[in-house]
């Protein structure tokens, strides 16, 4: 495998998921993770990405002009997703025009000893990005509020209530700030059915129908 340009593929691979196809964005995230000690079968992994990337070549981000002008954003964890590390993953994604405008894939710092707190600890994340573009927004539009939605109503009630109870006493007090966020008016969190979940395939692998209908959620249109 010393031969392989396996960093330099993922490198370009990582390239194209942070520009236009956030749709790969899970995989690469997984196959870079092995970069500094490549087995054959990552090789492979890398191959398909490039060969999924080909077979949808022309597969584009559409954005609809007659949108309302909001970002909208949508979070989701895979709890305990790393069978090594047992951490979760948070995934993220914000909508403009009906198209993807940022996205995010990224292993949790610690490990989350239910799905609600994996999914809570991802909606922090996504607000600090939630956050920054608010600030944005402010300049152009004054004051606004940015809508996140979430598929797990634990989460979505511990957020909201500001509950402290024996539950979440080990989730790290940074992700607190939460409630904070959502007290000042700065964001409002919403439920949303899993499989109008934006997100889902930013955190865990998808069968093919589920790869096609994140497409369409996210705007990837060819």
């Amino acid at each position: 495998m010393k031969k392989v340009p396996y960093k330099e593929a993922v490198g370009c691979l990582q390239y194209i998921a942070q520009a236009t196809r956030p749709d790969i964005s899970f995989a690469v995230n997984a196959v870079s993770q092995f970069s500094s000690n490549p087995g054959r079968k990552h090789w492979e992994a890398v191959k398909r990405i490039f060969r999924y990337l080909k077979g949808t070549i022309n597969n584009r981000l559409l954005f609809n002009k007659r949108g309302n002008g909001e970002i909208i954003g949508y979070t989701d964890a895979d709890w305990g997703g790393d069978v090594d590390s047992r951490r979760s993953t948070t995934g993220y994604v914000f909508m403009f025009q009906g198209g993807a405008i940022s996205w995010n894939v990224k292993r949790q710092p610690t490990v989350a000893l239910s799905s609600c707190e994996a999914e809570y600890m991802a909606l922090s994340r996504t607000i600090q990005e939630a956050l920054w573009w608010r600030n944005m927004l402010k300049q152009i539009f004054g004051e606004t509020q940015i809508k996140i939605f979430c598929d797990n109503q634990s989460a979505i009630s511990i957020a909201k209530n500001g509950s402290y109870n024996p539950r979440t006493k080990h989730v790290d007090i940074r992700y607190h700030f939460v409630h904070d966020a959502i007290d000042s008016g700065s964001v409002a969190i919403n439920y949303v059915n899993t499989k109008d979940q934006a997100a889902d395939g930013f955190t865990k692998p998808l069968v093919q129908s589920g790869v096609t209908n994140m497409r369409r959620i996210i705007g990837i249109t060819d």
